[in-house]
């Protein structure tokens, strides 16, 4: 499945989040590298809902093709009817930490 939203640069993402929070708006962006972040936010599909899990069953790719970034979410294993999809959001390690819900057996209590 494909990540789908609109590819904007980092400083307009961190603007954007800034006003999403001021109206109350969940936030749904994929950095990709240092200055690209896809908004899923108001004009993505269902991949915006994939949680995160320390065990995962799925993982992300960034790829170009026709020379435009997509990400694309693969199954890591056999997935069952009914299942909730997960990969690892990877977030960049920080001085403050976010915690993760995750609840895996091996959860590494952050999500950073």
């Amino acid at each position: 499945m494909e990540y789908a939203g609109e590819v904007i640069r980092a400083s307009v993402a961190d603007v954007r989040e800034r006003r999403y929070d001021r109206q109350g708006i969940g936030c749904y962006m994929f950095r990709c590298g240092d200055d690209e972040v896809i908004d899923a936010t108001k004009c993505g599909n269902i991949a915006r809902f994939i949680n995160h899990s320390c065990e995962p069953n799925c993982y992300s790719r960034q790829i170009i093709i026709d020379g435009r970034l997509h990400i694309v979410i693969f199954a890591l294993r056999y997935i069952r009817c009914g299942e909730e999809l997960t990969y690892d959001y990877k977030f960049p390690l920080e001085e403050v930490k976010m915690p993760c819900f995750c609840n895996a057996r091996r959860c590494r209590k952050y999500l950073n």
